[in-house]
């Protein structure tokens, strides 16, 4: 009876658990690494725009 209404509840709560699921998620979710990951899309992207302008140079100097 005392767990229906809480009063034996013995659950952690994971937010104060520091050795577990939460520290995973803010080992996760670090700064650096979003910034690294950013970084990288970023420069991607970059990488992949200058490759279609150049193909679209190439087109346009051959039709010249």
């Amino acid at each position: 009876m005392k767990q229906l209404f809480g009063k034996g509840n013995t659950k952690k709560d994971p937010t104060k658990e520091q050795g577990g699921f939460v520290a995973e998620l803010k080992e996760t979710f670090n700064k650096e690494k979003i910034y690294r990951a950013k970084w990288v899309w970023y420069h991607t992207i970059l990488a992949g725009e200058l490759f279609l302008i150049i193909i679209l140079l190439i087109a346009i100097l051959a039709k010249i």
